[in-house]
């Protein structure tokens, strides 16, 4: 929710197109985020659960949200 209200807040927000973009972009974040805590930190030996590789958590859409926050607003090629 915050991530689509702070996308809304940028131009040319296409709705449907920005929800589905999320979505693909919070399923990578959460990919990285277990390969991280499973391959790279060898957390239970690198094995994961099914319930694991099905989560997605809100940390997957904070880093979303930071993107915009973080943003340089003079690179940006909206206007």
């Amino acid at each position: 929710k915050n991530y689509i209200d702070k996308r809304m807040e940028l131009p040319f927000f296409p709705n449907a197109r920005t929800v589905r973009n999320a979505m693909d972009r919070a399923r990578m974040n959460s990919a990285i985020r277990l390969f991280d805590k499973y391959a790279i930190q060898g957390v239970n030996g690198g094995d994961c659960s099914v319930k694991d590789l099905m989560a997605i958590t809100a940390d997957d859409f904070q880093i979303l949200v930071d993107d915009i926050d973080n943003a340089d607003a003079s690179k940006v090629i909206f206007s």
